[in-house]
């Protein structure tokens, strides 16, 4: 069987995306190098150094790039497990710091309000999760002492018999 590649992106042809053409990698890099010069959407369209593309069009490929960026610009890194649960006192605490830095915040990007977002989920999420991992920790401390209380027994039954 034989693999036919579907992949136009690297013939880098101007098809057709959307109603227009595809943007090329020096129309990109122009656009970068405008967007460096600190020129917004309407500025970089008025210079002309992307003929035959539209202010709208312009706009968009800007946030495309935008969007790129963010994507590229992610990096995640392993968490190691804490040694501790936090305590209650403690996310309240960080839920409180977190919603009084939103407070005195003017303006924010979509990328932050995603982490502010993640955080108060994880905050109201905690308090039960916490109070389950307390209990089960209950259950394995009496777990413990009934398995030392067992051995004890044994060992005292044994040394009765003989």
């Amino acid at each position: 069987m034989t693999h036919v590649n579907t992949d136009l992106t690297d013939l880098n042809l101007r098809q057709p995306v959307l109603g227009g053409t595809r943007w090329t990698e020096e129309e990109n890099r122009a656009l970068r190098e405008l967007v460096e010069q600190g020129l917004g959407a309407q500025q970089i369209h008025e210079t002309g150094k992307l003929p035959g593309r539209t202010y709208e069009a312009i706009r968009k490929q800007l946030n495309m790039e935008a969007l790129a960026a963010a994507k590229g610009s992610t990096t995640v890194e392993t968490i190691e497990p804490a040694p501790d649960a936090l305590t209650l006192e403690k996310v309240v605490k960080l839920f409180t710091t977190t919603l009084d830095k939103i407070c005195q915040t003017e303006k924010v990007d979509k990328l932050t309000l995603e982490r502010y977002r993640i955080i108060f989920q994880a905050a109201k999420d905690y308090g039960p999760l916490l109070a389950g991992y307390e209990k089960w920790e209950k259950i394995e401390k009496k777990l413990d002492e009934l398995t030392t209380a067992v051995a004890l027994l044994q060992a005292a039954k044994g040394t009765a018999k003989t």
